[in-house]
């Protein structure tokens, strides 16, 4: 997959939509037989006035790619621009760049209003100024009552919103959060999910996200990248990528997914050995007879009784969870899938472990994956 290309229909050559541009990006840290290669060939268009995401486990080069872009970390090859120019040359101070780190970095020694101030004193800029820019920020935040207080006298969550305050005040082209959530627990986490979005609407600056949770990614982002291995296999906004994943590692990565190996039949038709013929509405390039692979959500399953219009399984386990029940159940060549229903008096349905059951699932909620790059 050309992962320049938007899997949205955009054409990514119009750079001049374009906030940040990367372009056969790659990153190898050691030499010889210690070398490792953290980030392989990755292009992409970040767009401006967006919330971006790079999504991802442990290790797949979410932050290197970061890094890279904020000058903290040197390319071993590739580019980066920056409003069309070349940001190779340029170190981390000379980029309109700031970055938001997981551990936030405040001064404990300062009050709310030093801390947000600090980096335009820094940076010279007039008293006058230094007041509205800071007095703009707490409004911003949310945070005018506590102004005066000092970082210590404050909670988890105000310290990262003094945290982005900071980094906005001197008003970036970019601002790169390296998964600033993390230290929250989780009812704080959905909280400044919603606050950052909100940051990033009303600032108009593009905001370049790094995490691992699947939910702050589909909560905030207009667009998300996932990576695995140091590349990006897939780019997109949170609905294509959760509704019609193309790689088997984004589809198991992004919420619940059941992997169906099939055998395609024709342009939209696989056969499932022994159970019967699934539909996907996307066209197919495979020929009759290559195997395939399909991925089905839970909850674009339908259960009913066995008819002639559903295949055929049987229910190995019941497992409730308050909002909606998960029905696991076996196909006849062993496999087990599984099916999530709301628990609502529309939608519940009585079935008990080693019920026969006919399940369906439309083909527009059907997915044929490509296998991931090497």
């Amino acid at each position: 997959m050309n992962t320049s290309t938007q899997s949205d229909g955009e054409p990514s050559s119009a750079q001049a939509h374009c906030a940040v541009s990367v372009r056969s990006l790659s990153k190898e840290f050691g030499a010889g037989s210690n070398a490792f290669l953290a980030l392989d060939a990755v292009s992409v268009d970040i767009r401006k006035n967006e919330f971006f995401t790079l999504l991802g486990p442990s290790g797949c080069g979410k932050t290197t790619l970061l890094r890279l872009i904020a000058g903290f970390e040197q390319p071993t090859s590739g580019s980066i621009l920056l409003d069309g120019a070349d940001l190779s040359a340029k170190p981390p101070y000379q980029r309109p760049v700031n970055t938001v780190f997981q551990n936030y970095a405040l001064f404990p020694h300062m009050t709310v209003s030093e801390n947000i101030s600090f980096g335009l004193e820094m940076l010279g800029r007039p008293k006058d100024e230094i007041k509205a820019v800071t007095a703009d920020m707490l409004r911003l935040v949310r945070l005018d009552a506590m102004a005066d207080r000092r970082i210590t006298q404050i909670s988890g969550g105000q310290q990262q919103r003094v945290a982005l305050a900071r980094a906005l005040a001197p008003k970036p082209k970019v601002l790169l959060l390296d998964e600033p959530l993390s230290a929250l627990d989780l009812q704080l986490r959905k909280d400044m999910q919603l606050e950052l979005k909100r940051l990033q609407t009303d600032t108009g600056i593009t905001f370049v996200f790094v995490t691992h949770d699947q939910d702050e990614a589909l909560t905030m982002s207009d667009r998300i990248a996932v990576m695995d291995g140091g590349k990006i296999l897939q780019i997109g906004s949170p609905r294509d990528i959760y509704d019609k994943p193309q790689h088997r590692f984004v589809a198991g990565f992004i919420g619940e997914i059941n992997l169906l190996p099939v055998e395609a039949m024709g342009e939209h038709d696989y056969a499932i050995a022994g159970v019967g013929t699934l539909r996907c509405d996307d066209p197919s390039e495979l020929r009759k007879g290559d195997p395939a692979m399909l991925a089905v959500r839970p909850e674009r399953i339908v259960l009913s009784a066995p008819s002639a219009g559903t295949l055929p399984g049987v229910i190995s386990n019941v497992v409730y969870h308050g909002t909606d029940t998960i029905f696991h159940f076996k196909l006849a060549d062993g496999l087990e899938m599984r099916a999530r229903s709301q628990n609502n008096t529309a939608q519940r349905r009585a079935f008990a472990k080693g019920d026969a059951i006919g399940w369906s699932v439309d083909a527009s909620s059907v997915s044929v994956l490509a296998d991931d790059p090497s």
